[in-house]
């Protein structure tokens, strides 16, 4: 099996960000702090793709892409909001780091991804997607089990793609 990842960021370092890899022994989740940590983890299990939940394109307001996903009825936050610069401008970093390296980077967000799935929750779409669901998991945890579907659904070639002028969101199929 290729490793997959999945990655719900948060803009500062000093808060932790979640991480779920499905490999071919199972599943590894944590909640690390710094990009450095995150990328050291992806390579040691040799992450071919990894999904991301940020934004990856600045942009004043919503982007193109941002506006679709409101007319699908998903809800989403524009990257040129102040409490989002942050964010998007780690994220850009860190999907830059990730492409130097061979690793495939997508734009998500889970929880739009959980609401396309047709799930009623992340305990349903585990299930459904063959892997236990930890007990104990935090919202960054989970949201980065949940973009961890979405890259092996990439894989599979059964993702949902939402595109803009700006950009590609990537969501998963309905499983449920």
């Amino acid at each position: 099996m290729v490793a997959v990842a999945g990655v719900d960021l948060r803009g500062s370092e000093r808060k932790p960000s979640g991480i779920a890899i499905l490999h071919d022994k199972g599943l590894y989740i944590n909640r690390l702090y710094s990009d450095e940590e995150i990328l050291r983890r992806l390579l040691e299990f040799n992450v071919k793709i990894v999904a991301v939940d940020s934004p990856l394109a600045h942009s004043s307001s919503f982007r193109h892409v941002d506006k679709t996903m409101i007319k699908l009825g998903l809800r989403v936050l524009p990257p040129g909001w102040r409490g989002m610069r942050m964010l998007v401008e780690r994220g850009i970093r860190l999907a830059s780091s990730l492409s130097s390296i061979g690793i495939l980077v997508l734009e998500t967000h889970p929880r739009s991804a959980l609401k396309t799935s047709r799930c009623s929750n992340l305990g349903e779409l585990a299930s459904k997607m063959g892997v236990p669901q930890p007990e104990g998991l935090s919202r960054d945890e989970e949201d980065a089990l949940i973009a961890a579907f979405v890259s092996l659904k990439f894989l599979q070639g059964e993702v949902v793609e939402v595109e803009g002028i700006d950009g590609r969101i990537f969501l998963l199929p309905p499983v449920c």
